[in-house]
């Protein structure tokens, strides 16, 4: 094969089924250009799949309620075998977690009142033997509207999980206690399940290698599971965590602070005990990693997930060796949407940008309407100039060019990025740093010319007879006077990240948003006793929520890190800072170095100078309000595809 990753694109046969390449995708995000991708197997999600109010995520009906239904259903199949991929339905029973109609009850292993006031009732044999037949049942209706497989999920904490995990099953009967009796009811629905089915239907299954939780189900177990119905499954993906809650969850669907492939120790362990296939799911975000844990024989497949979301196109990309043109999935959690969770009381006050389903990265995820595959060419080649290499700057530029235009961007610093530079000397910033390359490396490719260190004002762009502005100037950290500044090393937080070695022993953080949190938890990893000072109630508050228990997470693991919210610094001293408390308290902290993480103000006033030159300017990304990478490449996008 004449392919930069042989493992990848290798055939594999499971049961009767023959995925032509290793590559599945995960069911999540729309399946419309994944399709044409040349992935091997595309899985259908859960919403609907199973026939009963009580198993579903959000109230609603079954997908195969009716002939109108089913033939969406049927629709969906068309569009993932459309370029040869298998088309797998996902079955799941969301178990004492499902989101009923208001007075149900949900059903578990045991009887209890969830925090919204749900009853949740233990199941008893009647139920079990109901819902094993519901099982099977669904997974007939997938097989007979042309599912090539069907992927029963176990994990997460759904229903299966739940009598799996000792954790959750409390039960004193003989369905819970010992292992051979926490795994009696789930294998009882595989067993209706293969039996509906027959032996040569594909059956697969999805299984929390580890829950992340103290009690739960741990890889031994799982792995002893698998072994015990091996002979009634066809292959297995290990993933990990419960999907509920927000500290395993960040295990679960991994976010930037943690490491990539972070299941594959448990997909080995799990393959050295059983014969059938195995596939490995959770931060597998390039083909060289993938290609690695296929090389050195850890999984037989890897589930691809977010990264699909933030580029359908990783499997074509990867085939024709150009894995330097995949967008990086920056594992925001921005196009993870936990809505269906929440309390009432919770969805009324989760307000903010933060709360919107996008992805940081493809303009198009949700927007398929409206924003095409590859956007036609310019009817007029303009003269295109853009100021600012951050984000938004390139991704304008990039898509300007593409479109055909003669594009120039002026850039006032030595290298590209802007804020994204950071990542340069974080480790924990890999995702981040991938994007800051990818977009430089796009920029260039595109063909637009690229001036660094040129510095701009509205007077050299007048010389340029440009027929259209862009303004991307960025912003620039905010600072305010404090007695005594001038008697210590004060740094902003991008200045300190170029100057990490240069900090003091003891270092007093100005701002608990994200950038100032961050930044603790590198330098306290480097030694540093760091103190964050956050004038605000809550720390990272414009962080989405999943994101927010990963990097409280972190700095929890940092015991010389400490934050403290509701505090100013009211003076600066030699090799210390004297805080304030909201109750009017002060507090002396030692400092060798001060650092500003007190967020950042957009340039919009300098701007703003540049209109009256040409009647096409335009003002993006943090130049007119400080946002995130999302806003910044949703403007850089927007702006030029309508040029």
């Amino acid at each position: 094969m004449n392919c930069k990753y042989p493992k990848l694109f290798e055939p594999l046969k499971v049961n009767k089924v023959v995925l032509k390449n290793r590559i599945i995708s995960a069911p999540l995000g729309s399946n419309t250009d994944k399709s044409l991708s040349g992935i091997g197997m595309i899985i259908r999600g859960t919403s609907g799949s199973v026939d009963d109010s009580r198993m579903r995520l959000t109230p609603g009906p079954y997908c195969f309620a009716d002939l109108f239904k089913a033939a969406k259903v049927r629709e969906e199949v068309s569009i993932i075998r459309q370029r040869g991929a298998k088309a797998e339905f996902e079955l799941c029973h969301c178990g004492q977690f499902a989101m009923v109609e208001k007075g149900d009850y949900a059903i578990g292993p045991v009887s209890y009142t969830r925090e919204d006031g749900t009853e949740v009732r233990a199941m008893d044999e009647a139920m079990m033997e109901d819902i094993a037949d519901k099982f099977a049942k669904s997974a007939l209706d997938a097989k007979e509207y042309g599912f090539d497989s069907v992927l029963l999920h176990f994990g997460h904490g759904w229903l299966p999980a739940e009598f799996l995990s000792p954790y959750f099953n409390k039960r004193t009967d003989e369905y819970g206690g010992s292992f051979e009796n926490r795994i009696k009811f789930p294998t009882m629905i595989v067993d209706r399940v293969r039996k509906a089915v027959g032996p040569d239907y594909m059956l697969d299954m999805r299984i929390s290698g580890d829950e992340h939780i103290e009690g739960g189900m741990q890889v031994e177990e799982v792995a002893a599971f698998i072994k015990s119905i091996e002979d009634k499954i066809d292959m297995v993906h290990i993933s990990c965590g419960v999907e509920v809650n927000n500290n395993t969850k960040i295990y679960m669907s991994s976010t930037a602070y943690a490491p990539h492939m972070i299941n594959v120790d448990l997909a080995r362990k799990v393959k050295e005990q059983v014969k059938i296939p195995v596939a490995v799911v959770g931060g597998i975000m390039t083909p060289e990693e993938a290609e690695d844990i296929l090389e050195k024989g850890y999984a037989d497949a890897i589930v691809v997930g977010r990264q699909l979301i933030a580029d359908p196109w990783w499997a074509q990309k990867a085939y024709e060796g150009r894995s330097e043109d995949i967008v990086p999935c920056i594992r925001c959690m921005n196009c993870y949407n936990p809505y269906q969770y929440r309390t009432e009381e919770e969805k009324r006050s989760h307000v903010g940008m933060n709360s919107v389903p996008c992805c940081s990265v493809n303009p198009r995820y949700l927007h398929e309407d409206r924003v095409p595959n590859v956007l036609p060419k310019a009817d007029r080649k303009k003269k295109v100039v853009v100021v600012g290499g951050g984000p938004a700057g390139m991704k304008a530029a990039i898509t300007a060019a593409e479109r055909g235009h003669d594009v120039s961007l002026y850039e006032g610093e030595t290298a590209l990025g802007g804020q994204l530079i950071c990542a340069d000397y974080d480790s924990t910033k890999q995702d981040l740093k991938r994007l800051k390359d990818y977009l430089s490396n796009r920029l260039y490719k595109s063909g637009a010319k690229v001036h660094l260190n040129t510095r701009m004002d509205p007077q050299k762009i007048r010389e340029l007879n440009a027929d259209s502005i862009i303004l991307a100037l960025g912003a620039y950290p905010v600072t305010f006077q404090i007695s005594g500044m001038e008697k210590n090393q004060i740094m902003t937080a991008i200045d300190a990240y170029k100057n990490l070695e240069k900090t003091g022993k003891n270092v007093v953080i100005i701002g608990g948003g994200s950038i100032g949190c961050e930044l603790g938890v590198d330098l306290a990893k480097m030694g540093r006793k760091v103190t964050i000072l956050e004038l605000g109630p809550v720390l990272n508050r414009t962080l989405n929520d999943i994101m927010k228990v990963a990097l409280k997470t972190e700095m929890d693991k940092c015991k010389n890190l400490t934050a403290i919210t509701e505090t100013s610094c009211k003076e600066i001293r030699e090799h210390s800072v004297i805080t304030e408390m909201e109750d009017g308290s002060q507090k002396e902290i030692l400092a060798d170095t001060v650092i500003f993480a007190a967020g950042m103000r957009a340039r919009l006033d300098e701007a703003n100078e540049y209109f009256g030159i040409v009647q096409d300017t335009n003002i993006i990304g943090d130049a007119n309000r400080v946002g995130t990478v999302w806003s910044a490449l949703e403007d850089g996008y927007y702006i030029s595809a309508h040029l």
